[in-house]
């Protein structure tokens, strides 16, 4: 069966296509988001060798769905609600929207490529269906996750990979119970490690830094690396990256007559107005009063 399998749609011929239909994929993990404006009538089917989960915020007038050949299951307002599957699970059905903008982010990952990083929590025997069901800390994460999917800029790797890790961790959470740490693995880093890691950040400010580089570094893997630099630092990684990246500007508008493009290329930044929100955000004033001031 294909591993790469998504949601299949099949829309009325007279239906809209989706305004938005984007996919994006790390290591073990791929999003798909599509929202639809107005009522397009389609139908749907999947079956693939990964896990999935979507967050709907859809509001139907009719509509209905089947997992595994069971009775139809019909709900009109599926806002706010989620839906988990596991891998070899069949779902087919039809969704008819009512005239607003609807929207669902549908998150897919690899049991075996994840495996080692959240301990084996998704063992066959774990996992069960739920549907139409909300969880608020779950339902808080994806939310983020589809903020990162419906934004017109390309998503920050280090920051949308660490979202996808907590989503599949905080599944199995909710499936089995509290995550248990294994012996050795409840601490932070080492001097040794939180050096090499900060120098390595250090000398890739200005390209794209990844959740599994800096596990690399370290020599674990992203779930117990993100744990325990967390516990070290006080701030996930990609915070910690984030704040190394803006210190840095700070510097070169400073020192420098750089332009503003000049210095959100510098510091790891994809674009000059993305840099310049995040700068605002983070120091209280734009990029050009600061260095005015």
């Amino acid at each position: 069966m294909n591993r790469d399998a998504m949601l299949q749609f099949s829309f009325r011929p007279e239906a809209r296509l989706p305004d938005v239909h984007r996919t994006e994929s790390w290591r073990g993990f791929s999003v798909e988001f599509s929202r639809i404006n107005g009522a397009s009538e389609y139908s749907f089917s999947l079956t693939c060798d990964r896990h999935y989960l979507c967050l709907h915020d859809l509001l139907l007038s009719d509509g209905s769905m089947v997992v595994d050949g069971m009775r139809p299951i019909q709900r009109k307002d599926l806002r706010n609600n989620m839906t988990y599957l596991p891998r070899h699970t069949s779902i087919s059905g039809f969704a008819a929207p009512v005239d607003r903008t609807n929207s669902f982010t549908a998150f897919y990952f690899d049991p075996e490529e994840i495996a080692t990083e959240t301990e084996r929590l998704y063992r066959a025997t774990d996992s069960f269906a739920m549907v139409y069901f909300d969880d608020a800390r779950l339902r808080t994460t994806l939310e983020k996750m589809r903020t990162v999917m419906a934004s017109d800029q390309e998503p920050d790797r280090l920051y949308a990979e660490t979202l996808a890790l907590l989503t599949a961790i905080e599944v199995a959470q909710m499936q089995t119970g509290a995550l248990k740490l294994t012996p050795g693995q409840s601490g932070g880093l080492s001097g040794a490690q939180l050096k090499l890691v900060f120098d390595f950040v250090d000398s890739r400010l200005g390209a794209e830094v990844s959740l599994d580089d800096m596990a690399a570094v370290a020599r674990l893997s992203r779930f117990h690396f993100a744990r325990a630099f967390k516990k070290s630092v006080g701030e996930p990684p990609y915070a910690y990256v984030l704040r190394q990246r803006i210190e840095r500007a700070k510097v070169l508008l400073k020192t420098t007559k750089m332009q503003v493009n000049e210095v959100a290329v510098s510091t790891g930044f994809k674009t000059a107005s993305h840099f310049v929100r995040a700068f605002q955000q983070a120091v209280g004033t734009s990029p050009g009063s600061f260095r005015r001031a």
